[in-house]
């Protein structure tokens, strides 16, 4: 698949031999980039930009980066309060809408749903929702991007397709 900017979300990803090298990294794990090259890190809080940013210093875990806060950036998802914190999952899609490209590829979103487990291949974890996230924010506010959105969308996952339908 050809792409112009790859978001991912956390770093379980790295391991795999596929789409390695993002653009952009949604994450508020302490797990640092691994790669020669640094993408930008997008962080769900700024507590948890202050605090793994922190930890990256004392460990000396990458040289120099750049950084967002999702939160700070001028947008509609930013004004409102939702009853729940979204996933990194669904701040990344709002963060690409945002970009106004022509086209948006939406991968690996299955609502915790997904038949291997919460991520696939890479960890025993409970295939849930962690207790601050709930679904209905996260459908909340893929849908209020998708919604403002103009261009191409493409779901891959019929989980999250399915969940979108009106």
């Amino acid at each position: 698949m050809e792409f112009d900017c790859l978001f991912r979300v956390n770093w379980m990803w790295s391991e795999r031999g596929v789409h390695r090298d993002p653009n952009v990294v949604f994450t508020a794990d302490l797990d640092g980039p691994s790669g020669p090259a640094v993408p930008i890190i997008c962080f769900p809080t700024r507590e948890d930009a202050n605090r793994i940013i922190a930890s990256y210093v004392r460990r000396r875990v990458v040289p120099r980066m750049e950084y967002l806060v999702f939160p700070e950036l001028p947008s509609p998802f930013s004004d409102r309060t939702w009853p729940h914190r979204p996933t990194n999952g669904a701040l990344m899609v709002a963060a690409a809408v945002l970009l106004r490209p022509s086209q948006i590829i939406i991968a690996g979103i299955d609502l915790y749903l997904h038949p291997a487990g919460k991520y696939p291949g890479a960890t025993p974890e409970l295939n849930r929702y962690d207790d601050i996230h709930h679904r209905d924010t996260d459908l909340a506010i893929i849908g209020l991007a998708l919604d403002r959105f103009g261009g191409d969308t493409t779901i891959l996952s019929e989980h999250l397709r399915s969940a979108l339908r009106p």
